[in-house]
């Protein structure tokens, strides 16, 4: 088993790495991150099939351009409830005809390493809808993706966090701490505390979470990781310190961590419950804490590798 130490250098190094990869990538291709314009008929019919089936009604063809993700800066794989839901909130406001250009700028889409017909693409334009039985217009966005040779789509965020929950002023008052899972092993030497949980008055679905760390050993902690994730693992923030400042003193506190975590993008996503897991601590002294779960990922880990 590696020490925290040597794993710390080990992703610091790995980050480094990456970093210079696609900073050489950048050099050696600037058109990387370009339209292919000899995908842009088959993307144009695709797309109109999409607008003509909102236009027309036909929700399973909807449902079928929709595909079997959601874009959201990631692979979102939809639950037949997610997707249902999303095309209830399409229904109230069908888009049927979008006038667009492509956003093919730096970071618009993946990693460089990933070939232009598997990227993502963000179409940025006017869309016309039909919305309580009138015809509007509107500056919006969708994502285009390809799977499986085909072309398919993510619509504007119609159930977005601000438009979709009544909240009141009482719930932005209340401190949802409750629904913060602590997965702390009962052999931990550090345990949450002061843990308060509020809403994000800019986007209902995002959270405030602060806590401190306490130390219930009587020697010196001096390196720790913790993990503050959802029950997908979507957006996890692992967080691996060894400075000083970050030191807790024998039954000591650590300083506050104040972090902003979103339960899910959206609305029809569904809300995940969130945990904070202790997964390690470093002492003064060179021993070490780590949780089972820990233990295990790292071996699964270390076995997923060539």
């Amino acid at each position: 088993m590696k020490s925290l130490r040597s794993r710390l250098v080990q992703a610091i190094f790995y980050l480094f790495f990456l970093l210079s990869f696609l900073s050489s990538a950048t050099c050696q291709n600037p058109d990387a991150w370009k339209f292919p314009e000899m995908l842009r008929p088959s993307l144009n019919a695709r797309l109109l099939s999409f607008t003509r089936a909102q236009a027309s009604g036909d929700w399973d063809n909807v449902s079928l351009l929709l595909g079997k993700y959601r874009r959201s800066g990631s692979y979102m794989t939809y639950s037949p409830s997610h997707k249902s839901c999303l095309i209830s909130q399409m229904r109230q406001m069908p888009m049927i005809d979008f006038v667009y250009e492509v956003y093919d700028r730096s970071f618009s889409s993946e990693i460089l390493s990933t070939p232009p017909e598997r990227k993502w693409w963000t179409l940025v334009g006017t869309g016309t809808f039909v919305k309580d039985s009138k015809i509007v217009t509107e500056k919006t966005y969708l994502i285009a993706y390809r799977d499986q040779g085909d072309w398919f789509f993510t619509p504007p965020p119609y159930d977005n966090a601000r438009t979709s929950f009544s909240i009141t002023p009482e719930m932005l008052e209340k401190d949802f701490k409750d629904e913060v899972k602590l997965r702390v092993p009962a052999d931990s030497p550090i345990e949450i505390v002061e843990l308060h949980v509020f809403i994000d008055k800019d986007n209902y679905l995002s959270r405030h979470i602060s806590f401190k760390l306490h130390n219930r050993t009587k020697k010196r902690i001096t390196s720790y990781i913790f993990e503050l994730a959802d029950s997908g693992k979507d957006g996890s923030i692992s967080d691996a310190t060894g400075a000083k400042r970050d030191w807790i003193d024998p039954q000591g506190v650590s300083r506050q961590y104040a972090e902003e975590y979103n339960k899910s993008l959206y609305r029809c996503e569904g809300e995940k419950k969130i945990h904070i897991e202790i997964q390690s601590a470093g002492f003064e002294d060179g021993t070490e804490w780590e949780s089972e779960s820990y233990k295990k990922s790292l071996e699964t880990e270390e076995s997923d590798r060539p």
